[in-house]
Order: structure tokens, then C-alpha cells, then sequence
């Protein structure tokens, strides 16, 4: 991403992941000194499925009136939310509702389209803890998005830590371009929020022989990470963890932190089915970790 975010876009569904989403999206926008935008889609049931004709108008339609109301109540509902954080004062904050003349077929697809229209924007999204397969099975819209979106997604679930509160950003690195491109949004984060940085880079355990190798590498791939990141005024620091379980080792670095941290890593582009069956490690974070976790491309 070479924007520096100026808009946070949440999308509202009422949904206790959703309500968790609103908070930490406010936060995010608070820190960065960006626009929030609660994001709320009308996901109308196709004609072939409803009792009314296909050609029915925006106006005077009672099934499109009754969708409107839940649009307004979500929005709503977010709005009150808003209201009990201490910086609401200072948020701008913007209401938009998504649909169509008739339906929207698939929300993920209309949140992805929208985020695509501002290239400075990120999305936060509440998401269920459900198990990989899990998600593709039951057609988990913030998965859908996850693996659809340009932009950055931060996810976190209902009872995620960190959701009101940061005191530290941890950095996966391995020296890719999407892995640069998310020291680019966390020297942005820490700069405007002044924030520490840990930036953790993973490998196997080798040998005497190999190890010569590895250390060379490490610093390359440190050195390339503190390039993208930019100064950081609040502190860096560089971890090299030894280990074959990389999303293991990465999750356990958060919960081991005695300061409320957000992980924010590459993501390779990889649709669902690939990154289930080529074990994405950003995926497998998304999924154990108990604080916010923003995925980059």
C-alpha cells in the first residue's frame, strides 16, 4: 500500500463481532487521524426467492422499506456505541448504506468494491472464531473479504484483547513485498500513535554450517524491514525466533506481551482454498490470535 490511511471503514450488522469491530475501528481512526466510515449492506434476497416481482423500486417497495429500517437500526446501534468511547468528539465520522435497485448477491463483493474505490482506506471487521474449513463452509462474509480485498483488513473477534487500547505493534517480516508493504502501515501506526515495534522474523533451526547462512539472512530481512518501516520514534526492536510452527510462534509472541499489542503482517493474495490448502501462515494467525490482527498485500 503506498496511501497513508485516511479513511477506516467498518462494516455494522449489529453483531456482537460487529459491536467489536465499531471500537477498535474507532480507535484506529482516533490514532491515525482518519475518517471513520460505518459501512452497513442491504443484502436483499434475489426475486426468484421472494414473493415480490423483480422490478421492484428503491421507493414504496415494503420489503426495501423494512431493509432501510434495519440499515438504520445498525447504523444506529453503532452510533451509540461511538458515544460511550472518550474521543468520539474529535472522530469524523460518515454513515453509508450499499444496495442495489434490486439486491446485493454477495456483501463481501460490495464491501470489497467500495474499499477499492479509496485507495487510502483500510477495513476493520468483526469476524466469528470459526475453524478454517469451517469458514469456507459457512461462508464467512469477513473471510470472503479477507481474501478478496486490496486494501488492508484488520479482524478480530468479539472477545479480542487490545480492542480499546495499543501499546505495541508486532511485526512478521520476511523480507516480501507484502511483508514491507505492512511495515509501510505499521510505521504509519507507530508514528501517529507512538507506538513500540517488535519485529519478529521466524526460521527452522539449522545447524553450525547453516547457521552462518541464516544469521546473513536475518539481517537482510531485518535491514529491508527497518527501511520500509520508517523512524520510529517510540522504540524498534528486532526478534529472530527459531521455529518451524511460524503462526505458532507468532501468536505466542502476542500472548506473551505485557503490553496490549496488534500484529500486523503480509498476506501472500491467496484466494480462501489456496491458503487453506497451502496452510496460510497469515491465515492461521487471523485465526488463533486473541488480539486485532491487520493483514496486508
Amino acid at each position: 500500500m503506498s496511501n497513508p490511511i485516511a479513511v477506516v471503514i467498518v462494516p455494522v450488522d449489529r453483531s456482537p463481532a460487529s459491536r467489536a469491530g465499531v471500537v477498535h475501528g474507532a480507535l484506529l481512526a482516533h490514532l491515525l487521524g482518519a475518517r471513520l466510515e460505518l459501512l452497513h449492506v442491504l443484502p436483499l434476497h434475489p426475486a426468484e426467492l421472494s414473493d415480490l416481482p423483480a422490478n421492484r423500486k428503491p421507493t414504496g417497495d415494503r420489503a426495501l422499506e423494512q431493509f432501510d429500517s434495519k440499515a438504520a437500526a445498525a447504523l444506529a446501534d453503532a452510533r451509540r456505541i461511538l458515544a460511550e468511547l472518550p474521543y468520539t468528539s474529535e472522530l469524523r465520522v460518515d454513515d453509508i448504506v450499499l444496495h442495489e435497485g434490486s439486491y446485493v448477491p454477495h456483501p463481501d463483493r460490495a464491501i470489497v468494491a467500495h474499499a477499492r474505490s479509496r485507495p487510502d482506506a483500510m477495513l476493520v471487521m468483526g469476524g466469528r472464531r470459526l475453524g478454517e474449513l469451517g469458514k469456507l463452509v459457512r461462508a464467512s462474509v469477513t473471510n470472503a473479504v479477507v481474501h478478496s480485498t486490496h486494501n488492508p483488513v484488520t479482524v478480530l473477534h468479539e472477545n479480542s484483547q487490545a480492542l480499546e487500547r495499543i501499546e505495541r505493534i508486532l511485526l512478521p517480516t520476511d523480507g516480501s513485498r507484502h511483508s514491507l508493504n505492512a511495515a509501510r502501515v505499521a510505521g504509519q501506526l507507530a508514528r501517529s500513535a507512538a507506538l513500540a515495534v517488535d519485529v519478529l522474523f521466524c526460521q527452522p533451526a539449522g545447524n553450525q554450517k547453516t547457521q552462518a547462512l541464516a544469521d546473513q539472512e536475518t539481517e537482510r530481512v531485518f535491514a529491508l524491514t527497518r527501511e520500509a518501516l520508517g523512524h520510529v520514534p517510540s522504540g524498534l526492536a528486532q526478534r529472530a525466533l527459531t521455529s518451524s510452527q511460524y503462526a505458532r510462534a507468532i501468536v505466542e509472541q502476542a500472548e506473551a506481551s505485557s503490553e496490549p499489542p496488534v500484529i500486523i503482517m503480509g498476506r501472500r493474495g491467496l484466494g480462501p482454498w489456496q491458503a487453506t490448502l497451502m496452510g496460510s501462515i497469515s491465515q492461521q494467525v487471523m485465526s488463533r490470535a486473541s488480539c486485532p490482527v491487520t493483514l496486508v498485500v
